[in-house]
């Protein structure tokens, strides 16, 4: 698809939330004015789109393992520029992924960092709706999946306890050994350097699979000031003012007091010397 095609169609996905439409607008707009630039996403885990000449040439997410993760991973013994291409362009992707699945917030144009913008890695530029458009169908690929890449913490089941003490190895049981309860797909993607996409993929099949299960959410620890109360919704406690605490006494002078009603105030006779 061309960015002629995406700009001329006048139909762009939404991928994964509706605040995802200033998004594909920004993405839209730039690809029709060829503009340079880095699009920052706001939310969680949000993240930054290079833009070159209105395509996209990195998708730089927190949420995601970028190239140098994906390439670190062992086992890998291509390094060549197509296998560099193709690393980038997965990264891209995952990236884009990573921003969709989460919450997103806002959208807004960085600065750009120079005359030609930012560094153009050795990607060709993705075509904004494509990019757009497998990021829609991999949302889509996991609507009915029952986790969460970014929120869901995994632990193991019995049967993913024997499967993970069973001689053999895979990238299953890659993901069972840091199953912890403590671990979202994300953090396990980065453990592993393996595209989030793919993780996520392998453990909704793993909770079908009932190797796997959704560890039950912890109560987070009480900030001070709050009460639990029994017989009803937690209680704020209100700190108790001591008098003269404000320090308003040592600013102003206290008032006189005010007579009672029916009464009259007494004031002092001054007396002059003779």
């Amino acid at each position: 698809m061309t960015t002629g095609t995406v700009a001329g169609s006048g139909r762009l996905p939404t991928p994964g939330r509706a605040f995802a439409g200033e998004l594909v607008r920004e993405l839209a707009q730039a690809a029709v004015t060829t503009r340079t630039g880095v699009l920052r996403v706001t939310g969680e885990p949000g993240g930054d789109l290079y833009v070159v000449r209105g395509l996209v040439v990195t998708v730089d997410s927190p949420g995601a393992p970028g190239v140098r993760a994906l390439l670190a991973r062992p086992g890998r013994t291509s390094t060549g520029p197509a296998d560099l291409r193709v690393v980038a362009m997965m990264a891209a992707l995952d990236g884009c992924f990573a921003i969709a699945s989460g919450w997103i917030g806002s959208c807004c144009w960085q600065p750009d960092s120079g005359p030609d913008g930012p560094e153009q890695p050795p990607v060709p530029g993705i075509d904004p709706g494509w990019l757009l458009l497998e990021t829609e169908r991999r949302l889509g690929a996991l609507a009915h999946g029952r986790v969460s890449p970014h929120r869901n913490h995994l632990s193991l089941t019995e049967r993913g306890r024997a499967l993970l003490s069973a001689p053999g190895g895979g990238r299953r049981h890659e993901i069972l050994l840091w199953a912890n309860g403590r671990r979202s797909c994300r953090d396990i993607s980065m453990l592993l350097c393996r595209s989030l996409y793919a993780v996520t993929v392998e453990v909704a099949r793993m909770l079908e699979d009932e190797l796997l299960a959704i560890a039950p959410v912890t109560a987070e620890p009480q900030a001070p000031g709050i009460e639990p109360n029994r017989a009803g919704p937690v209680r704020f406690l209100l700190p108790r003012r001591r008098r003269g605490a404000s320090g308003i006494n040592d600013a102003l002078p206290p008032c006189p007091p005010r007579p009672a009603r029916g009464q009259r105030l007494l004031t002092p006779i001054r007396t002059e010397r003779a």
